[in-house]
This record gives structure tokens, sequence and C-alpha cells, in this order.
């Protein structure tokens, strides 16, 4: 094949990659469900971090305590209590470590409020799944071992080994050099509707930081669903 011919062949191929690729950059800045199709079979959410608070109103005469540890026992093998004061304590169990705060304001109500503070919990790929289910179980368990009014549940996931894709959706035409501050809050459901069609009553959205994520819900269940969309794209 003489110059020429390559030549011929490669100007009547560029048009044809300009398009593509122009049309690739258009859905990958305006399409957000375009852009995780890509970037799931791209790229992997490997390394993550994540901060679980949860918060607990229970009647005051109830031993909230006895039915924690109850639901640790039955969920985990192993469990190690780090210190022990009357509204604080502290356990450790498999590999997440738990602070337990009850009713640091002294109610005088005839309920109180207790919060439970999980140390920092690394998840990868592999076992984020595991880790959700595991949470969730021990969560299910707390709610039937004790009568609780009102529950609230937060995840934050900060990724530390790639920089926050849902940071990177939004600003990309932005520029980052020109965010100080950044907040978003979204449906998920914008993400993929068709596995949440069922539960479109609940509040699913979801709250993007600079750095990490944030998820609210008074469910674990939803929690860990959303959770499961952000880390593994399912």
């Amino acid at each position: 094949m003489d110059i020429l011919t390559i030549l011929k062949v490669v100007f009547k191929i560029i048009p044809w990659l300009l398009s593509v690729t122009t049309l690739h950059q258009f859905l990958y800045y305006k399409y957000p469900k375009y852009y995780f199709f890509i970037a799931k079979r791209f790229k992997k959410w490997r390394d993550t971090k994540w901060k679980i608070t949860v918060s607990y109103r229970v009647d005051k005469d109830s031993d909230f305590f006895r039915a924690l540890e109850k639901s640790i026992d039955n969920n985990f093998k192993k469990k190690s209590k780090v210190f022990n004061l009357k509204n604080k304590k502290q356990y450790e169990f498999s590999d997440f470590i738990l602070t337990v705060q009850y009713d640091l304001d002294v109610s005088n109500t005839e309920e109180v409020i207790v919060e439970l503070l999980f140390g920092n919990i690394t998840a990868t790929l592999s076992n984020s799944k595991e880790k959700l289910t595991r949470l969730r179980r021990l969560f299910t368990s707390i709610e039937r071992e004790i009568r609780i009014t009102h529950k609230s549940y937060n995840m934050k996931i900060f990724f530390t080994s790639i920089k926050n894709p849902f940071y990177g959706l939004m600003i990309q035409r932005l520029g980052e050099e020109h965010v100080d501050y950044f907040e978003c809050q979204f449906p998920i459901t914008s993400l993929t509707k068709k596995e949440f069609k069922e539960r479109e009553e609940f509040d699913l959205n979801l709250t993007v930081y600079k750095d990490y994520i944030s998820i609210n819900n008074d469910t674990f269940d939803i929690i860990e669903e959303i959770a499961k969309k952000c880390l593994i794209l399912e």
C-alpha cells in the first residue's frame, strides 16, 4: 500500500473519529447515566473510607446497652469493651469500632437520645457489599431488641484512592480551580430509576460535597441500596 492510499484512508477515518469523540464528550458531560456506564467499565472505586452515625430515640427506662450487646453477640463472634462509662461506652468487634453515647444531655423527659458513632471504616470494592450487609443485620437486630420511637442513619463515603467521581461529574465544565465550597443534592433515581421504581416514595436524595458524599435515611436498608449504587454501580 503506497503513501497516498494510506493518507486517503487516514483522512476518511479522521472525521468519523471526531464525530464519535464529540458524541462521547456530549453524552459524558450531559447525561449522568452515560457517565457512570463508562465509569463502571473503565474505573473501579477501590479504597473508600466510611463514617457512619446513627441516632435512636428510646424509652428512658429501657436497657439499651443490654439490647445492643445482645445484638453484637448475635452477629459477631467476638467483642471487647474498650471503655465502660455510664453514658459512654466503646466496643470493638470484627473490624468495627463503635462508640455509643447515651443521653449526654441528661434529659428529663421519658425518652432519651442514643448516638452510635462508628470509627473510620475502610472498605474496598471486593468487601464493601459484605460490610454493608453485616451492618444492616446489626441494625435490624437492634431494632428488634428494643422499642425505637425515632431513628436516623447517616453514611458518609470518602473516596481515598480516586477523586470523588460524583464531584467530578458536577464540575467538569466549571473547572475545579474555581470551586472553594461545593454542595449538590440530587435524587439517586436520576442515576437509576428502574431499580428504585417501587420505592420512589422514600427520600432518595444524595448530597455530594467536594471530598465525600452523604446519604441520610431513617432506614438502613435504603442507605445500603444507595451506597451500593455509589460504590459498586450495580
